[in-house]
């Protein structure tokens, strides 16, 4: 552990070298561009300093150099003239625009935006030792997880879908599953102020196709899993796998990737010659979990790696989330943790906001998640039925404004595994109907395998009031959120508190 603690002090003596920038000079900007294969081209004469960063045109202020970036929704290059009129110094552009300002061109505004941001904030990642966790399912489970593990090495941190958990442990409300590039660097530099010298965090395949991520470097990178979501912004699979697969070039040379051995969607991936470690429950997996046994408060098993073995009780329900220890235990050991630490620590994980949480056990089990793609479904209710002698009813909808195809899938496997206790609901409509988002998760189910409760709030009270001892109800879809989001809003909605409520009234 002593030579991996001076790799750590070694990156904080260089990271010492980079403050936070009061101004940043146009030199300093062409040679980290020049130096990230960016090289500017200035159209017109670039001053001398910028102010800041700027990705946003609404908060462009004087001295400000904005990055035109070409987003899902909007191009940054249509609003350089608001820029130059809101005081921007010079705009950053993959294209020249008339505007009247000085411009930066560059191949890609995404990476450069990156680049700079992190220049800005006094290059935050230098100072950490960064692990980062992609997939589809799991990446919040493994990334807490890892960071609890990780705090019998040195103070850590978490970030991603929940937010920051800081060193503490305590949660700091977030953004975006991967913040953007400037939020990011805020993040990375709060870290750092917080003691913090390892940081696991989620990586999305947005942010890696957005560039996010492009300023850092990653000793260990965790890929968990690859099934059907995202396919309204990701043209296929095959897409939506080469994206989470960008992961691998943030890696450092010297550093680790750490696979997935039951998924076989990683086979054949390519880790451009960095080391590779296979976590799973298949027998040729480096780090793998043997003689699991099951039970309602989680499960015991062996972790067996190369040259030791440990007990481990894990206080998380389901197979699945034995593979999430065992993804956040494999970069945990690539990282300086041995064996018996690893086993020590999963033995004692805390339970995760809003995957697989028991919220009540009276008068039956009351169980909130986070699925919201047809394998994490089906995988939480393989998961909860044995542990249900009565009824399982599942609550349940599908997001509005996202992929359409896999609504009828999740209605299919609801219905199949609740002998028609389905309660199909909404979950953050957006900006569609909910009874058509509905209508879409019905498709050819026969009407006898579910019911239609438009209010969510409604649907779990209908859902509790019918639960007798030995019953379980599932709430699907929105997990740890606290909100809906309908039509631009998000309006209060705490499925927690609200199931408290319930019970409440019913004296519970």
């Amino acid at each position: 552990m002593r030579a991996v603690l001076d790799v750590a002090d070694e990156r904080n003596r260089e990271a010492a070298e980079y403050q936070r920038c009061d101004v940043i000079s146009s030199e300093k900007i062409g040679e980290r561009l020049r130096a990230r294969g960016l090289a500017p081209s200035w159209v017109g004469e670039p001053p001398a300093e910028f102010t800041r960063i700027i990705v946003d045109s609404r908060s462009v202020a004087s001295g400000d150099l904005f990055c035109a970036i070409r987003g899902t929704v909007a191009d940054g290059h249509e609003f350089v003239d608001r820029a130059a009129a809101a005081g921007a110094a010079a705009a950053l552009v993959e294209v020249p625009v008339a505007a009247g300002i000085p411009q930066a061109v560059v191949s890609d505004t995404r990476s450069a935006a990156a680049h700079l941001a992190s220049l800005q904030y006094g290059d935050p990642g230098l100072s950490l030792r960064l692990a980062g966790v992609t997939g589809t399912n799991g990446k919040t489970t493994t990334v807490l997880v890892l960071r609890h593990l990780l705090q019998r090495l040195a103070p850590a941190v978490a970030l991603g879908t929940l937010g920051m958990v800081d060193p503490s442990g305590e949660r700091r409300p977030g953004r975006l599953t991967t913040p953007g590039p400037l939020e990011l660097m805020d993040d990375l530099a709060t870290a750092g102020s917080l003691g913090a010298r390892l940081l696991a965090m989620e990586v999305s395949s947005h942010a890696l196709v957005q560039r996010r991520v492009d300023a850092l470097d990653f000793e260990c990178a965790v890929f968990t899993n690859l099934t059907r979501e995202h396919l309204d912004y990701h043209r296929d699979m095959e897409a939506y796998r080469e994206a989470k697969l960008m992961l691998v070039d943030r890696v450092a040379t010297d550093g680790t990737c750490v696979v997935n051995a039951d998924d076989p969607v990683w086979r054949g991936a390519d880790c451009g010659g960095r080391r590779v470690v296979h976590y799973g429950l298949s027998p040729d997996a480096d780090v793998r979990a043997e003689a699991v046994e099951f039970s309602g408060t989680g499960s015991r098993w062996i972790i067996s790696t190369p040259g030791e073995t440990h007990e481990v009780r894990l206080p998380l329900l389901g197979e699945f989330n034995v593979l999430n220890a065992l993804g956040a235990a494999a970069a945990a050991l690539e990282l300086g943790l041995d064996a018996g630490q690893v086993a020590h620590g999963l033995t004692d994980s805390p339970q995760v906001p809003g995957r697989m949480e028991i919220l009540a056990r009276r008068p039956g089990l009351v169980l909130r998640d986070y699925a919201h793609t047809p394998d994490a479904l089906t995988r939480v209710l393989e998961t909860v039925a044995p542990l249900v002698k009565g009824r399982l009813r599942v609550v349940f909808g599908c997001g509005g404004d996202r992929d359409r195809g896999k609504r009828p899938l999740m209605g299919r496997i609801a219905a199949a595994a609740t002998d028609g206790s389905a309660i199909l609901t909404a979950d953050n409509p957006r900006s569609e109907d909910p009874r058509r988002i509905i209508e879409d998760i019905v498709g050819d189910l026969p009407p006898e395998s579910y019911r239609v409760i438009v209010d969510r709030r409604e649907a779990i009270a209908v859902a509790l009031g019918e639960m007798v001892p030995g019953d379980a109800v599932l709430l699907a879809g929105k997990g740890h959120e606290t909100y809906q989001e309908i039509r631009g809003e998000r309006q209060p909605f705490d499925e927690k508190a609200i199931v408290l409520e319930l019970l409440d009234e019913e004296g519970l």
